[in-house]
């Protein structure tokens, strides 16, 4: 195998299993992935993609390149890491976080973080999607849910409380997206009012402008709800739900100094949680 290079295409192709969305994480073309594939195909001896109903799916043999592609890639992440430690030159750290955390905590202490690490920039974007760690997508997450797979370093760093607001008694509520039924703050207003919400918004900061406006009473995070003065917890406080929240990096980065001095400041923002 002549060009280590191509092994990105295979990891990339195997797991999006779509040549367009392989090309599109690696900044290239189609016709571009579609040739690394059949070079490395000759260069192998074998056929490492069949295509089936949907996807492009991995053969017995392109199981072992992957494999061998993915242990590279992570010896490679690893040395880039390490390496970090003696070099002083500037660093971009992507954070991904759902919204309501990049609007109401980062903000007030991100001016002191690239005060004191001129040499950092920070790229952060607010999504609820699980952007790739291990493929580097992004180099720190923040999420209320810890992932049981992948080979992840998880911190758990605050404590979330959820409650049930509103500037009066409510028979009805607002809620989040159906496809967020599953969570303990969604599971608490049901509880509360024995239905589901009567109005669906797409955030917090929706659901508490539209408390506002429609005199219904709405689920959303302590931290958000109590800068409002007109709100009022409607449910006792022992029975709010809590939302655990974690910080997220690929194993092959703990050894990353700054990945190590990114993560510390995030605990600090969310240590006043």
């Amino acid at each position: 195998m002549h060009n280590w290079d191509d092994l990105r295409f295979v990891v990339a192709l195997a797991r999006y299993g779509s040549m367009s969305q392989a090309a599109k994480h690696l900044n290239t073309n189609v016709a571009t992935v579609s040739r690394r594939i059949h070079r490395i195909n000759e260069a192998a001896g074998a056929i490492l993609f069949l295509k089936g109903k949907t996807d492009w799916e991995l053969t017995d043999e392109g199981r072992q390149v992957y494999d061998l592609a993915s242990r590279f890639s992570d010896d490679l992440r690893t040395f880039s890491a390490e390496l970090a430690e003696v070099e002083s030159t500037e660093r971009t750290v992507r954070i991904t976080a759902v919204e309501f955390l990049v609007n109401e905590v980062l903000p007030q202490t991100i001016p002191d973080f690239l005060a004191s690490h001129p040499n950092i920039k920070l790229e952060i974007s607010a999504s609820d999607q699980k952007l790739s760690l291990a493929y580097g997508e992004a180099d720190i997450a923040l999420r209320l849910t810890r992932p049981t797979e992948g080979r992840l370093v998880a911190r758990r760093v605050a404590d979330i409380p959820m409650g049930i607001w509103g500037t009066g008694p409510s028979k009805d509520w607002i809620g989040l997206p159906s496809e967020l039924d599953w969570t303990p703050e969604m599971k608490n207003g049901r509880a509360f009012f024995g239905r589901p919400p009567a109005l669906r918004v797409p955030s917090y900061r929706a659901i508490l402008a539209a408390i506002g406006t429609t005199g219904l009473a709405g689920i959303a995070p302590a931290l958000m709800a109590q800068k409002e003065p007109t709100l009022k917890l409607l449910q006792p406080e022992m029975a709010m739900r809590t939302r655990e929240l974690w910080i997220l990096f690929h194993e092959t980065r703990k050894n990353d100094p700054i990945i190590r001095e990114t993560s510390r400041w995030l605990e600090t923002s969310f240590a006043k949680l």
